[in-house]
């Protein structure tokens, strides 16, 4: 969940303590591209095997207000994903995407219209095409998403659009280019995430010397052109990062993310508790399965409650990987709570 996006702020947000409020829905484990730092095409599950439109109803029953729909794989390259965008306004539930862009056109920008999508969330790694499309492994790809931003505007001038940018070591050194991409697409934020579990493309000492160098430039920057960054704190490197992106000033976060979200993956009807610990050791972020239990039972689960409070007390590694908007909601909710 991401603070800058979310309507409901302060005690309007605390009344969904404890409730399934955001909701991260990955369908399939397929994907058109073919990333460098993405496992996705190793996972045995692919497709969707739980039924959609009876989770839909059982989160709305629970007073869910976002579904995200995410990855694993492509979103769009699902059959039923205009399906569930449907059932989601039917049910009056938020839809936030995150896509690579390469199955949209303005065909289906238009269709997008009649459906409560809030935010979309586009893969954009590079102000130059060749490095996007080398890092994602597909040749074009940069020019479709590019394209899609500008028309989603058009079309749908409300939606908040986000790209998320993988910072690493083919694109850190012009981080600032990168934001002068606003000068010719109309998003709304960038969300610079630091590459993590794949070493190859960290960053040298003298990148890292470099970013921290200018931070004050990118922030002078992006507020100039407009543009605002998902969370506010850009400095990922203040008290060291390993080279599998482990960042060690979270060492004492306190997590009360798994209060107000949960990650569903529908190849397998797995659940966990957020969009950073899918990544990691199933046997300790699992909470639970959908092809032996209701959502419902699972949120109320003594696998969930046990795991909630670990969390709570800053007990497990997952805090070094988390990404800097989760840190930045959990900072959040404690300041509101006085703590």
């Amino acid at each position: 969940m991401y603070l800058k996006l979310i309507d409901e702020k302060g005690e309007k947000l605390n009344k969904f303590y404890d409730k399934p409020f955001y909701v991260y829905l990955s369908l399939s484990n397929m994907c058109n591209a073919n990333c460098v730092f993405c496992d996705v095409r190793t996972n045995k599950e692919k497709k969707c095997s739980i039924d959609v439109k009876k989770l839909i109803d059982e989160l709305a029953s629970m007073g869910t207000q976002y579904i995200h729909f995410t990855g694993g794989g492509e979103p769009f390259v699902n059959d039923d994903i205009f399906t569930y965008l449907e059932y989601c306004t039917q049910k009056n539930i938020k839809i936030i995407i995150i896509s690579n862009g390469l199955n949209l056109d303005e065909d289906k920008i238009k269709r997008m219209q009649a459906y409560n999508i809030h935010t979309i969330f586009f893969s954009l790694d590079s102000h130059l095409p060749e490095i996007h499309d080398h890092l994602r492994r597909v040749d074009g790809i940069w020019d479709k998403v590019t394209s899609n931003i500008n028309l989603i505007k058009k079309y749908m001038p409300s939606v908040k659009i986000v790209l998320n940018h993988v910072l690493n070591r083919e694109n850190i050194d012009d981080f600032d280019k990168f934001i002068k991409l606003k000068e010719k697409y109309n998003f709304d934020y960038i969300n610079p995430i630091v590459i993590k579990d794949y070493d190859e493309l960290f960053f040298t000492p003298d990148q890292i010397q470099k970013y921290n160098a200018n931070l004050d430039y990118y922030y002078e920057l992006s507020k100039s052109l407009g543009v605002d960054f998902l969370a506010s704190n850009i400095n990922f490197f203040k008290k060291g990062v390993s080279s599998f992106g482990d960042r060690y000033n979270n060492i004492d976060l306190k997590c009360v993310y798994p209060s107000f979200v949960a990650f569903i993956d529908a190849p397998t009807g797995y659940v966990y508790p957020c969009d950073c610990s899918i990544h990691r050791d199933r046997t300790i972020y699992k909470i639970g399965e959908l092809k032996e239990q209701s959502f419902q039972e699972i949120w109320n689960g003594n696998k969930r409650r046990i795991l909630k409070l670990k969390l709570l007390n800053s007990e497990l590694d997952c805090k070094t990987k988390c990404d800097e908007a989760n840190c930045e909601f959990n900072k959040y909710y404690f300041a509101m709570k006085g703590e």
